[in-house]
């Protein structure tokens, strides 16, 4: 047993299952349903993923896919009519109120909205502080010492730690929201669109914060994203989702290089870039990506993809098509499309949304070029409070 799942179990005192993976988290099978006044809507369908320490899987796909819906089942924010959630080999879906309460500290949450996420009326040291109280981990002393640690890897100047919420910038306040996440150093960090309610500006260096966090912690995280530039830059894997169900998942390098889904190859292409080929590009997101997407509530039969797929046939509106391999046996590029080999064959070698090496981003990311002396993480609107 790892120190971690010995941990584990003295906090819960619930054993991990017999032949439990080695991943810090695994998803099976998940099904979140939920009953409205139209009937019975399936949010997530049977998704399964993994993540090992240390890594970031980059979860995309439009609104209301399903993505913020998969995340709080993981949290166990809301119930799962099907499916598990094994943390650190402990079987979270398992364990009583207590024995799950016992566990959060473990598994972690950054929200989309800093400023709706923290209590306007505690001051940035307790806010942090409060899970540490929550989970009784050590003293006054000790918390103390934890809180200011936690500031200071995630950038927060020692003099915010008496401020409210309302004094803080929106940067600043989702530093806030990320210590606190972190302070009780858990093994997995969930990241629901963490920068999407920022300024572009203040989106970069959270990015960088939470890509240095990971490193310095060891951390497994899942980064729930809509712009794709920032979930290929921080992400190792990436899965895409559409209605509730992963359609591609491999390394962000196969799913953005050599995307084989049909839905894949039009959200890549539909990302703007100045350059020549981007009329053909959106062209190519025009052709692959038609109509609306279909409800929830009566969701297509087959392939969930197809009244949206210009290669749908008949196969697609009768079977609902399994996972395939994209390559290798042993290679984690994997798709759920009836004819991708079909398309991959069929494709032109000029197809826009394919590129041996992706055109490398803008760099609203780099921090090392940042004037000598100057704080990288530091904004105007920061230094003025």
């Amino acid at each position: 047993m790892s120190d971690a799942e010995a941990a584990a179990v003295a906090a819960t005192g619930v054993s991990p299952e017999a032949g439990a993976s080695s991943a810090v988290l695994e998803v099976n099978d998940v099904v979140v349903d939920f009953d409205t006044d139209a009937g019975r809507l399936t949010a997530v369908n049977g998704v399964s993923l993994q993540l090992a320490t240390g890594e970031t899987l980059g979860l995309v796909g439009e609104s209301g896919c399903g993505k913020s819906t998969l995340a709080r089942a993981i949290m166990q924010l809301v119930p799962m009519t099907q499916g598990s959630v094994h943390l650190e080999g402990i079987d979270l879906g398992s364990l009583s109120s207590r024995e799950l309460r016992r566990m959060r500290h473990r598994i972690q949450m950054v929200f989309q909205d800093p400023r709706g996420s923290l209590d306007p009326r505690m001051n940035v040291a307790a806010l942090i502080g409060e899970p540490l109280r929550v989970h009784r981990i050590g003293d006054r002393t000790s918390r103390a010492r934890e809180v200011a640690e936690a500031m200071e890897l995630v950038g927060l100047p020692a003099r915010v730690a008496d401020r409210l919420p309302s004094e803080l910038s929106g940067g600043q306040q989702q530093r806030v929201g990320i210590a606190r996440a972190i302070v009780t150093d858990p093994a997995v960090l969930v990241c629901d669109e963490p920068v999407s309610a920022l300024d572009v500006s203040i989106q970069a260096q959270i990015i960088n914060v939470l890509d240095e966090l990971r490193g310095e912690l060891d951390l497994a995280m899942l980064f729930i994203a809509h712009d794709l530039s920032v979930v290929r830059h921080l992400s190792d894997r990436v899965a895409v989702m559409y209605l509730g169900q992963f359609v591609e998942t491999g390394t962000s390098s196969q799913v953005f290089s050599e995307p084989r889904h049909p839905y894949t190859q039009g959200l890549i292409s539909s990302v703007p870039r100045a350059d020549a080929d981007s009329a053909a590009r959106l062209q190519t997101a025009r052709r692959l990506v038609l109509g609306e997407l279909p409800s929830l509530l009566d969701p297509p039969s087959g392939c969930r993809y197809r009244t949206r797929c210009p290669y749908a046939t008949e196969q697609c509106a009768a079977e609902e098509p399994p996972s395939e391999a994209a390559g290798p046996a042993d290679d984690p590029h994997s798709v759920w499309c009836h004819h991708w080999r079909t398309i991959a064959e069929s494709a032109p070698d000029s197809q826009p949304f394919i590129t041996t090496e992706p055109a490398p981003d803008p760099q609203p990311f780099a921090t090392s070029q940042a004037a000598p002396g100057s704080q990288p993480f530091a904004t105007s609107e920061e230094q003025a409070i």
